[in-house]
């Protein structure tokens, strides 16, 4: 051996002794050994093991290795939260939102990215912007994001058991299929009682847009006048001389003050301890409720008193007799759906109808190529009808345009995480408010280059068919379960007003009015500016 071997050998000896005396020390007189055993080593380890207090110690040691690389796994698989920007106390980002919080929300987009956090008063919430993150959320997710927060706006209007705004359960999947079975009867193409009745206030309209004589006027309250009859009668049945009918002057009434209260927003929705420095504003929503319900309430008792289930004249018929068939549902909750109808179906047709004008108005030569389509398809010797559609392909262009270009609806009613959840990467926690950018899809420059400007060619191919394509680039009525209830109604009535009123006359510019601005009343929905028209009849 080595003089440094042998250097090497003494050293490990003594620190061997070292450690044994130490452990000596430590252990007590009990587990003491002769040095001079045979092998040391062996009986060093094989007292160390024997101790107690050792094992306990060893075992613990084990157990926090592995449970650190279990924590350390779980966090590696854990999705951070999404990014967002600083808020203030108690309000979180609401004064930072403004006019146009959809338009706010694509300015963060370009900071945050699509999925970004937010705090709406004590509600924490998240925007979803552009089509895969939409997509994923509504589609793509089960049902994590198809609550509805329940503000409080939305327990006073339906005590929870409306289709709009009611919790997301099997009874709520239930009353909706339900509701689309009843409406699909009453506005399906080949029944058309819808045809009849657009067809009716397509003359009334019409003629009272030729009583101005060519002067200017504004069409708004003879858009919203046509569109509540028809939605009217569909609930209530036909009527002869319907504007003379005092129950219906109050719907309009009642639906235009509604619109206009929650388009300006309740506060106390977002901060409900404003319900006690503002009590005024809940009195004045309670105050819109009631009348609404007690008009519906009216109208019910008519029906339930002529009731014949021979004969259903109308929904409210269809409704009243699947009561019994569908003892799952409450009476109360059945016949709440009119009024979900009317909050569907009223509204947003209306103003959908009211920017159609307006667009025709600032682009002539679209109006006449739509007129020239009609007059080729149709003629003047009929009135459109809803199997017209596929061969007006220029006509259904310049209805998927208006339908991009206003956005009616641009971050539609907001969802509710029903689970903690996960979103592009991102971890999104139970009970958090969601808002659906819907604009973000309709203006997005790099998919339209030009989203500003109306320009329905955008939806014709090559071959002048629709690019169909492009219809998954925009979510005029959203996706998923949560799907406006009533597109297939609104689209049908959209188009038979469009058609039928470009076929009997022309909407024109006034000369003294200059550019249109195009601007733009937000709330609930895009409402335009009131702006003026002149009308000529087509000869």
């Amino acid at each position: 051996m080595s003089r440094a071997s042998a250097k090497s050998s003494s050293h490990n000896r003594r620190t061997l002794i070292e450690v044994v005396t130490r452990i000596k020390q430590r252990l007590g007189t009990r587990h003491c050994f002769k040095m001079d055993s045979p092998s040391p080593p062996v009986q060093l380890m094989s007292t160390f093991f024997k101790s107690t207090e050792i094992q306990v110690g060893i075992i613990t040691f084990m157990v926090f290795l592995l449970a650190v690389k279990a924590m350390n796994k779980m966090t590696s698989d854990l999705k951070p939260p999404p990014p967002g920007p600083w808020g203030f106390p108690f309000l979180g980002h609401l004064p930072l939102l403004g006019k146009d919080p959809y338009v706010t929300f694509m300015r963060m987009r370009e900071r945050f990215g699509n999925i970004f956090k937010i705090q709406m008063g004590s509600w924490p919430a998240v925007v979803v912007n552009g089509k895969q993150a939409i997509r994923e959320a509504l589609l793509n997710s089960r049902d994590d994001y198809d609550g509805r927060p329940q503000f409080m706006s939305a327990k006073l209007l339906s005590n929870g058991q409306s289709l709009g705004f009611g919790k997301y359960d099997e009874t709520w999947k239930l009353h909706r299929k339900l509701t689309n079975r009843v409406l699909t009867e009453f506005s399906n193409a080949k029944l058309n009682p819808i045809e009849d009745m657009v067809h009716e206030e397509v003359d009334i309209i019409v003629n009272d847009f030729m009583s101005m004589q060519g002067a200017s006027f504004n069409p708004r309250n003879y858009v919203y006048l046509s569109v509540g009859s028809v939605i009217f009668q569909l609930c209530y049945g036909r009527q002869q001389n319907l504007r003379e009918n005092k129950d219906f002057t109050e719907f309009i009434l009642n639906s235009a003050a509604f619109t206009q209260f929650v388009s300006a927003g309740n506060p106390v929705d977002v901060m409900p301890w404003l319900r006690f420095l503002m009590p005024w504003k809940l009195n004045q929503f309670r105050t819109l409720i009631e009348a609404s319900s007690n008009a519906s309430q009216k109208k019910i008792q008519e029906h339930n008193s002529t009731f014949s289930s021979d004969n259903m004249r109308d929904i409210t018929d269809r409704l009243l007799s699947v009561i019994e068939e569908t003892p799952k549902l409450s009476q109360e909750r059945i016949l709440r759906t009119i009024n979900d109808l009317f909050l569907a179906g009223f509204d947003t047709t209306a103003s959908t109808i009211y920017w159609m004008l307006l667009l025709m108005a600032a682009n002539p030569q679209v109006q006449r190529r739509v007129q020239i389509e009609l007059d080729d398809v149709v003629g003047c010797g009929r009135r459109p009808s809803i199997l017209d559609r596929g061969q007006l392909v220029y006509t259904a262009a310049v209805l998927h345009e208006v339908n991009r270009f206003v956005s009616l609806a641009p971050l539609s009613l907001p969802h509710l995480t029903t689970s903690d959840t996960s979103l592009g990467g991102y971890s999104i926690n139970k009970n958090t408010v969601v808002f659906i950018n819907l604009y973000s899809m309709s203006h997005d420059p790099e998919v339209w280059g030009d989203p500003h400007v109306f320009r329905p060619e955008r939806f014709l191919d090559s071959s002048g068919e629709i690019n169909k394509s492009l219809l998954e680039e925009f979510l005029p009525f959203s996706i998923g379960r949560r799907r406006c209830l009533g597109e297939s109604l609104a689209r049908n009535q959209l188009f038979l007003f469009f058609t039928g009123i470009l076929q009997k006359c022309s909407i024109v510019q006034p000369p003294e009015v200059g550019e249109y601005s195009m601007g733009v009343i937000s709330g609930l929905v895009r409402q335009g500016e009131p702006y003026q028209v002149q009308v000529q009849l087509r000869t």
